[in-house]
């Protein structure tokens, strides 16, 4: 069997959603290929321990996606720090059960805040002349139920379809530049938003039918997330790409 490495020595990366699960991962991986990494979340003790990791090549901010200011205010200082941006990645998002006759007004902007309006705000950031390189890529987090939505995910479906098509418009806009961004699709992984979903009464048999090699691991997500982040996707733009151990098959 042969392995997959990259080297981002000399780059430099924004991640969002690092504290916990995917965003985690990517994170870590990015460090460990050389990148120095801006790693955002809301929990500062999760932050601190994944910062342990690399202390040389991590660093973090905690802080709320959702406060523009707060996030810009973060981009603003790591940059004149460490050097203009090469890329970004939001996998900061929040999944809640909100079936329609439960309607809550307030947790669909939340979720809808999060997932989508903070992705289209990192992806304005690392594409601002004032913060990134010429020629960025940004990877935004989508799920599978962006085209396979599941009862009582209203809001999340939305949000993640939302992405998928705000990225093909993106693309026609920033390409002038030689930016570039795609999303990952993810199936179901084990995270804890996973657990939350069990905890919420979701049925997992209906899901594990349908994953074909299995649930995944942060692990088998990452790695798509590095190759669009390399120079070996330089040609690829406006793409959501399901990782998802068949789930969409």
């Amino acid at each position: 069997m042969s392995s997959v490495t990259f080297d981002f020595t000399g780059s430099r990366y924004v991640v969002t959603g690092a504290s916990s699960g995917m965003g985690r991962q990517v994170t870590l991986e990015l460090a460990q290929a050389g990148a120095e990494v801006l790693a955002i979340g809301r929990n500062s003790e999760r932050l601190a321990a994944v910062q342990a990791e690399c202390q040389e090549r991590i660093f973090t901010a905690a802080l709320d996606v959702c406060d523009a200011e707060a996030l810009e205010a973060a981009v603003a200082e790591f940059v004149q720090e460490h050097g203009k941006l090469n890329g970004g990645v939001h996998a900061a998002g929040i999944s809640e059960f909100t079936p329609l006759k439960a309607h809550d007004l307030a947790t669909a902007h939340r979720i809808m805040d999060t997932s989508f309006w903070a992705g289209m705000e990192v992806l304005r950031l690392v594409t601002k002349a004032k913060y990134g390189e010429k020629g960025t890529s940004t990877v935004l987090f989508s799920s599978v139920s962006a085209e396979a939505p599941v009862g009582g995910k209203i809001h999340y479906s939305a949000a993640k379809a939302a992405l998928n098509t705000a990225l093909r418009a993106a693309a026609k806009e920033i390409c002038s530049r030689g930016h570039r961004v795609n999303s990952v699709m993810p199936g179901w992984v084990h995270t804890s938003m996973t657990q939350q979903a069990e905890a919420d009464g979701t049925n997992m048999d209906l899901f594990t039918q349908r994953e074909l090699l299995g649930f995944g691991q942060p692990a088998d997500v990452s790695g798509m997330v590095l190759y669009l982040l390399s120079d070996r996707a330089r040609w690829m733009t406006g793409a959501a790409i399901p990782v998802d151990g068949g789930y969409l098959a």
